[in-house]
Order: structure tokens, then sequence, then C-alpha cells
């Protein structure tokens, strides 16, 4: 038989307890799961996203049932956003919407905005790199724009609405982007209805794009070559209607007289 002595113990019980930067855990801390919770805290907020994690990890597996458990359940997914670990971060904030639906950080749309916010990061950014980031992959940047979309609507008074706000726009004009890159690709090898599939899911799908009187004249000029004057008509109308004060508006007025000539001359 096995015999352990007080000092075994001691060493099962504080096994695994080092972290980086200032040695080990405070014994004190281990035994209660505030003391342990403030001190993954703490280690997080010196920049050791590794040691945090480790000690939250404790949390949860020493004090299951304590409140500290579940908070140290979304420490640890903010260890992995620290660390850059977008994908692993979004997962862990995803996992503690379904396991805690209720929850103040869930109903407040605090991990809703992470999620977006992971997803924005994954994507190509709106820096100056090569390619461009209209060239690129827009996968997660569209997932991230829709996921603010959706927060906006659902939490219309969260503390986090401002920030999601201003992504919401910059992922909404980086898509926005795209879509005037791929319509300019086309416009070249003279693909008119590429051109005007593009510049409708604009105005479709980004209506609150301080560029759409721009992609709204695109269309109507694509339209006025496919020979689809109707619509160009129609479109005329709601830009100066609806943007009289851009210069947009004083185009659209002049193609619009010449459009309803040529609509009256058909027979």
């Amino acid at each position: 038989m096995v015999r352990f002595t007080a000092l075994s113990w001691l060493v099962i019980f504080f096994a695994g307890c080092t972290v980086s930067g200032s040695g080990t855990i405070p014994p004190k801390a281990l035994k209660d799961p505030k003391l342990l919770y403030e001190f993954g805290q703490k280690r997080l907020k010196k920049d050791y996203p590794e040691d945090a994690r480790t000690v939250f990890a404790k949390v949860r597996s020493l004090y299951p049932l304590s409140q500290y458990a579940v908070l140290s359940e979304l420490k640890i997914a903010e260890t992995h956003r620290k660390e850059g670990n977008f994908i692993t971060a979004a997962t862990a904030y995803r996992d503690f919407e379904k396991d805690h639906p209720f929850h103040d950080a869930v109903t407040s749309g605090m991990t809703t905005w992470w999620i977006g916010y992971c997803n924005y990061r994954l994507g190509p950014g709106d820096f100056f790199l090569f390619p461009p980031a209209q060239q690129r992959d827009l996968a997660h940047t569209k997932a991230a724009y829709m996921i603010f979309q959706m927060f906006m609507g659902r939490y219309p008074q969260s503390p986090y609405l401002a920030r999601v706000k201003k992504y919401y726009a910059r992922t909404r004009e980086m898509l926005v982007k795209h879509e005037f890159y791929a319509a300019d690709f086309y416009q070249k090898k003279d693909k008119l209805k590429a051109v005007r599939n593009r510049m409708e899911f604009i105005l479709t799908e980004y209506p609150d794009s301080p560029r759409v009187p721009e992609a709204a004249m695109i269309l109507v000029n694509a339209y006025l070559r496919l020979e689809e004057t109707k619509k160009a008509v129609d479109l005329c109308r709601k830009i100066i209607v609806h943007y009289p004060k851009r210069p947009q508006a004083a185009e659209a007025a002049k193609l619009l007289a010449k459009a309803e000539s040529k609509l009256k001359a058909k027979p």
C-alpha cells in the first residue's frame, strides 16, 4: 500500500503551479477561488496570457462550482485573443454563449462583440499590405459584418454598441470596396452584365454605405449600355431625390433627360 506523507500531499497540490515572470502561484491564492482568479487577472494585465490561462484553468479545476470558474472561462477566451489566436478565442466565446446564455457577458452583447472582432481580425484588415485587401479572401470580413449587423438589432442598449458601429462601418466599406474592385475588372473587359450585378449587389446589400450614389451612377451607365432604359430612368430619379447634395445628382439629372428622350423615341 502506498503511503502519502503531508509533504507528498503538498507536492501534489502545488504541482503545476509554477508560472513565468514572477515565480509561482501564491499558496494563499490556491486556497481561495477569488484570490486565485484575481492572480490570474494580474498575470493577464502584465501581459502574460499563457500564465493567466494556466491560473484560470486551475480556478476551473479546483473550484468548478464557483462563480469564478464561469468568469475564468471568459478570461481564457481573452488570453487566446491577446495572443492573436482569434479562431480559438471566437470558439471559446461561442461556447460560453451556448453554456451560459443568461450570463451578463452574453445578454450585454459582450461575447457577440468579441466574436465579431475576432472574425474581423482573421480577415485581411485595412492595412497597406500586398496584395490589397480588396483582392484577398473576405470570408471572415463578411462574417464579422453580419455579426455586427445582427448585434445592432439585438443589443441596441449595449455598452459595446459604439465600438460595434465603428467596426460595422469598417467591414462594410471593405466589402463595398471589393465590389467596386470586381466591377472595375469587368468594366475593363466590357462585361457589362457583371458590372451591373456588382453594383446592384451594393445597392441591395449595403444601402447605408456612403458610396451608394457612386455605385448607382455606375449602374445607370450600365443600364443604358445594356438597353435597360426604364431601369436607368427610375434609378436616376431615385438618385436625384435621395442624394440631392451629392455630385451624382447633377450627373443623374443630365442622364435622366437623355434616357427619357430615348424611352419616348421607342415605338
